[in-house]
């Protein structure tokens, strides 16, 4: 087996590790946890059957996993930012969007990868929230300046939003309607 393929493994051991203690520290009891049923929704979202009030999101990057929860629906995304190219944005990003990147002058590549990955973990945290993935269009969700919410411009519906660097070469972004969020990240090592 590949080293891609055993890391890949071990993220998603420690993807089932989190969403496990997230339910345990819920107040639910490991003989509920041994006879959960994870299903999917209409458009592939996760959730675990007859528990209405425990909404999780999961992703994972490079050698991080983030596991977000609420009450109600909830959206996480986690980037590591790596090289990206400008027509990525300008094929996935809402016109505003665009030309906040370039409006950044070029020779900042730190600030433009920086707000490259604040709009997409945006995104991603907002089209996980919807169940609806990627493949739903990104573009109508345009992020606000400050990152405190994305407008759903087909719905006309603000979520709010919570961006977090607090992991060097990441960023990670949770949704959700509620927008009740953690100042900063519980991070776990293994």
């Amino acid at each position: 087996m590949s080293l891609k393929n055993e890391q890949e493994k071990a993220r998603s051991i420690f993807a089932g590790l989190l969403l496990r203690q997230a339910f345990l520290e819920a107040g639910y009891g490991i003989k509920e946890w041994q006879q959960i049923q994870i299903e999917t929704g209409l458009h592939g979202k996760p959730y675990i059957k007859g528990y209405d009030a425990f909404q999780y999101s999961l992703s994972h990057s490079g050698q991080w996993v983030v596991c977000a929860v609420d009450t109600e629906p909830i959206g996480a995304d986690i980037q590591e930012m790596k090289s990206w190219k400008l027509q990525l944005a300008k094929r996935f990003y809402h016109a505003d969007e665009y030309d906040r990147l370039l409006a950044i002058e070029e020779n900042d590549s730190d600030r433009r990868s920086r707000e490259f990955y604040s709009i997409w973990t945006a995104k991603e945290s907002v089209v996980k929230w919807s169940g609806r993935g990627i493949g739903a269009g990104i573009s109508r969700y345009v992020t606000a300046q400050d990152y405190s919410h994305v407008y759903d411009v087909d719905k006309r519906q603000i979520i709010d939003i919570r961006l977090y660097n607090e992991l060097e070469g990441y960023m990670t972004c949770v949704c959700s309607k509620a927008g009740n969020f953690p100042e900063k990240l519980s991070i776990m090592n293994l």
